[in-house]
């Protein structure tokens, strides 16, 4: 009669391990948002947590402890929307490679300018800048409640350093403006401070050193995009490694669980604990 009482407890976990393997795979495996973007495919590090979360086998922070599932889909949605704002970055970037193209091309005929093509081209990149230290801020923001809520070191360097590549894309329009004896903080977006920056170049030097200017924001905006994409895909990594080590941590401890259930002992070894490595 025990062995049947435990034959049911054992088959009812697996049921629940089975049913929140299935919820969170098709959670992970919903369209993005972001119109344009069909599908998402999953990386590995959410692969792992669909595994680690069924498996209620979860392992918290540095500190080893046995936690539940939070953390790692917390983990899992960060990853999600980090891949999602890969893919803007990636559009980002090419779009202002476009604009660079055009850039050149108006710089080989100056006398061509016109003031359409001038708010175009400002526009576009004023808001490829704002929507690039918007996602920067964002994931600083995610990655520092993070590192708060969970204790993680490592969230917080990749916070403070979405907060540095911040301040370096804003820097690259304020230390043009400063070149030209203007101050960014006197306008309210990066668009009003491009246009106001091209317009004082363009009274006081004409066309070729106002749209060399434009030109020398827009490339160090194309570089600081390809900084953003290595930076998401470097954390991604990351998290990556930490996800395989739960993963491992966790077959360890189902291991450890089958041979007390055979018979009745523990394989470990004196002085071996599950917690952390």
């Amino acid at each position: 009669m025990k062995t049947s009482k435990s034959y049911q407890s054992s088959m009812m976990i697996s049921q629940d391990r089975m049913l929140k393997r299935r919820s969170l795979r098709m959670k992970l495996r919903e369209p993005s948002l972001k119109k344009g973007v069909v599908g998402f495919k999953m990386p590995h590090v959410l692969l792992l947590a669909i595994s680690l979360i069924a498996n209620n086998q979860v392992f918290a922070g540095d500190g080893g402890g046995l936690a539940g599932a939070t953390e790692v889909t917390q983990i899992a949605n960060n990853v999600q929307l980090a891949e999602q704002y890969a893919q803007q970055v990636q559009q980002f970037a090419t779009q202002l490679k476009q604009y660079q193209t055009q850039l050149q091309n108006l710089q080989l005929n100056p006398a061509s300018l016109m003031g359409t093509d001038v708010s175009r081209l400002v526009n576009g990149i004023g808001g490829v800048m704002q929507a690039g230290e918007s996602i920067g801020g964002t994931m600083a923001s995610i990655d520092s409640n993070f590192a708060n809520k969970y204790k993680s070191p490592l969230a917080g360097k990749f916070s403070d350093k979405f907060k540095l590549w911040t301040n370096a894309s804003q820097d690259t329009l304020g230390g043009a403006m400063r070149a030209a004896g203007m101050h960014r903080d006197a306008y309210s977006n990066d668009t009003a401070a491009i246009t106001a920056l091209f317009n004082k170049s363009q009274q006081s030097q004409g066309n070729v050193a106002a749209l060399q200017t434009l030109s020398e924001i827009n490339v160090a905006q194309i570089q600081q995009m390809q900084k953003s994409n290595d930076l998401i895909a470097t954390q991604n990594l990351a998290s990556d490694a930490y996800m395989a080590g739960q993963e491992a941590k966790s077959q360890a401890k189902q291991e450890n669980n089958r041979n007390i259930m055979g018979d009745g002992t523990s394989k470990l070894k004196p002085g071996e604990h599950l917690g952390g490595i």
